[in-house]
């Protein structure tokens, strides 16, 4: 079970959305992340808020 598992439906995706940009950098994820996730079966938006956090924190370590 990932990190955004929990963020499945749109009310979940609108409380990220109340998040500010430093907040959202702090999770690893983008505000544009946000907006692509919306458009995401709700069945996968956790693993692709996983993926992005991932792949995002594997360029930061590099």
């Amino acid at each position: 079970m990932g990190l955004f598992s929990f963020f499945s439906g749109k009310n979940s995706l609108a409380a990220l959305s109340d998040l500010d940009n430093s907040r959202l950098s702090d999770l690893g994820l983008s505000r544009r992340d946000l907006f692509e996730a919306r458009h995401i079966n709700r069945k996968v938006v956790g693993n692709f808020l996983t993926s992005r956090r991932a792949e995002r924190a594997y360029f930061w370590l590099k």
